[in-house]
């Protein structure tokens, strides 16, 4: 089919004066012989013409076959009747119509086809959206890492967030990110990668990628970037460990107790501005980058009030001996001065970047603290017996009639009975409930005084235990643990139906 498609495309007036002339001769011919009622079968050259040819062209061939018809039959041939007449050039008339019917279905499928099969290569991606090509990633990481617009930043219940950049049109070897945690908590990440001294953008991806997978362990921020130590070591098994490095600033931010705990591998620490406007210190260290023999992460932890900015900046190095900066200085507080909005604040922390003489391919992302109060979030302490799990039914009961989750208590009662439950007969006190609502989802939370982290199994038909957290996985769209010094938190998180 392809053969005679083509040779339509490139001849098309050739063809349809080929066409025209046959059409006319073998209608006279059939007309001379009596044959008249049969020579009406020309109106099949526009349905062919709608699996061959674009709109356009089918159009004509349509037109055409509809005039030379008219022409046949209404003046050249005399022996038709008028009924004879009206049929033949009806005939045509609905080929005409029912052809470009035909040519704009075509289209439309193959359209949908084209969208949907992934081109040769696999580069999906740049065909469908043929704009600027950005780092791969995630939505928010691409975007952070790429520059964009402040409308397609995460919206979080803990920061609001802004982002600005500067380029020099290198390769960025350098990311951002925002990645929310359980708990409406938030982890803002900064990081950059080298390999022999230069610039490694094909790392980032592998390394955000990585760290992304290490926050939904939710461990504490220098036990994440001593385990992307690690992953660094196994992307480059083959390499001497100083020729590949990473520095890495992982930070995560709790809006219900308002506290933020910084680790640092090799990075700057970020610039904090409290709502009245004055400089924050955070007194931490840069520490080693990520790659080097003897890492060492330093960490810091504030209480950050309601309103205050981090501001966390990155930059990829510059080749070695090109005579630039390369230490990324931190962002000179003293030039930041309260703005009208957060993105302004942003725009100001990059001018003074870029006016300390520091690298030209710059990224900056601010984010203002937010504050959960008693009308997102209770809390209540238990005590380590039996009893405690009736009473952390008529607390979760009650508190939710007044957020007017009514619908939710069922099975938010029996997700908390369950958590109490464990941690009375596995754990040890003191035992904390706490229930959170963030969006749409509400979130359990049990704490202990144990280290022991629970498993999930499967109980047998006679076993008398072991389907508690069976049946919170079940109700639930996720739970977890996280541990913190005081013991740990085990979580769950689900969705009210009449909010799902």
């Amino acid at each position: 089919m392809a053969t005679p498609r083509l040779l339509l495309l490139r001849h098309p007036s050739t063809l349809l004066a080929v066409y025209l002339s046959a059409a006319c001769a073998l209608q006279l011919n059939a007309s001379a012989v009596g044959l008249v009622r049969w020579s009406d079968y020309s109106v099949l050259a526009p349905l062919i013409a709608a699996a061959l040819l674009p709109i356009r062209h089918t159009l004509i061939v349509g037109a055409c076959t509809l005039a030379t018809s008219v022409a046949i039959y209404g003046f050249t041939i005399r022996g038709v009747s008028e009924g004879g007449r009206t049929v033949v050039v009806t005939a045509a008339l609905l080929s005409v119509v029912v052809s470009l019917f035909i040519c704009r279905v075509r289209i439309r499928h193959q359209a949908r086809c084209a969208f949907a099969a992934p081109p040769p290569g696999g580069e999906e991606k740049d065909r469908i959206a043929p704009a600027p090509r950005q780092d791969s990633g995630n939505l928010c990481a691409s975007l952070l890492a790429g520059g964009p617009p402040t409308g397609h930043l995460p919206q979080l219940a803990a920061v609001e967030l802004a982002y600005d950049r500067a380029d020099d049109g290198s390769p960025q070897a350098h990311w951002l990110d925002a990645i929310p945690l359980p708990g409406a908590r938030v982890a803002l990440v900064a990081g950059s990668v080298t390999e022999h001294g230069e610039p490694a953008p094909a790392l980032v991806p592998e390394l955000r990628a990585a760290v992304r997978t290490l926050a939904d362990i939710d461990m504490q921020p220098d036990e994440t970037l001593t385990h992307l130590q690690d992953v660094l070591h196994r992307l480059r098994p083959d390499e001497a460990g100083h020729d590949v490095t990473a520095s890495c600033l992982y930070a995560v931010y709790d809006p219900i107790t308002a506290d933020c705990t910084f680790a640092s591998a090799g990075h700057p620490a970020p610039v904090v501005i409290s709502s009245e406007g004055s400089p924050i210190a955070v007194d931490l260290p840069s520490g080693t980058p990520l790659g080097r023999a003897r890492t060492h992460v330093a960490t810091a932890e504030i209480r950050l009030g309601k309103g205050s900015v981090l501001l966390l900046h990155t930059h990829s190095a510059k080749p070695t001996g090109s005579g630039s900066r390369t230490d990324g200085s931190t962002v000179p507080g003293r030039r930041i001065e309260p703005q009208s909005s957060l993105a302004a604040t942003c725009h100001t922390a990059l001018q003074a970047l870029v006016a300390e003489g520091g690298p030209r391919q710059l990224r900056v992302l601010a984010a203002r603290t937010r504050t959960l109060d008693t009308t997102t979030v209770a809390t209540w302490d238990l005590t380590a017996d039996p009893t405690a799990v009736s009473a952390a039914r008529k607390h979760v009961t009650a508190q939710l009639t007044d957020w007017g989750l009514d619908d939710a208590t069922p099975t938010t009662v029996l997700i908390v009975s369950e958590l109490v439950t464990n941690a009375i007969r596995h754990a040890q006190p003191p035992l904390h409930l706490r229930l959170i609502r963030c969006d749409t989802r509400l979130t359990c939370e049990v704490a202990d005084g144990s280290t022991t982290t629970p498993h999930l199994r499967r109980a047998r038909t006679l076993d008398e235990g072991g389907r508690g957290l069976f049946i919170v996985a079940q109700l639930t769209c996720r739970w977890g643990t996280r541990h913190h010094p005081e013991g740990k938190t085990i979580w769950a998180e689900h969705t009210p139906q009449h909010e799902a």
